[in-house]
């Protein structure tokens, strides 16, 4: 799975489920990834970490949800690897859109799956009910 199919699955969900989705939200959200990912970062296979920055932008810039408390996810041993990263880890467990790999870790170097890709639409549609 790379960043951009992932980013694309997010905003094809929301798209659907938004009925005041715009191509500007979408021109906006995919400029902000440009930003932040190198093109060579968006088409290589996403670890874990990517996703939940690509979820955490998505969450910020199209849901303006605010960030909540990062909770018992404070303490993932991982979370704090890298600084850029570890407030989006943090925002995407606290809100159950993606679980750590164990009680310990988050598991942020690891491959982004599809299967993961797959689950993260419904969880946040579950979410914001």
């Amino acid at each position: 799975m790379t960043a951009e199919v992932f980013s694309d699955i997010l905003w094809n969900r929301y798209a659907r489920e938004a009925a005041a989705a715009s191509e500007a939200e979408h021109a906006a959200f995919t400029g902000y990834l440009h930003g932040i990912f190198s093109e060579e970062q968006l088409h290589a296979p996403a670890t874990r970490r990517d996703a939940a920055r690509i979820l955490h932008i998505f969450l910020l810039q199209l849901l303006k949800l605010p960030d909540e408390d990062w909770g018992e996810y404070a303490k993932l041993k991982d979370i704090y690897d890298c600084r850029i990263c570890a407030n989006a880890i943090a925002q995407v467990c606290v809100r159950s859109l993606m679980l750590p790999k164990s009680r310990q870790e988050f598991g942020a170097l690891l491959p982004f799956t599809d299967t993961e890709a797959a689950q993260i639409p419904e969880r946040l549609m579950q979410y914001l009910v």
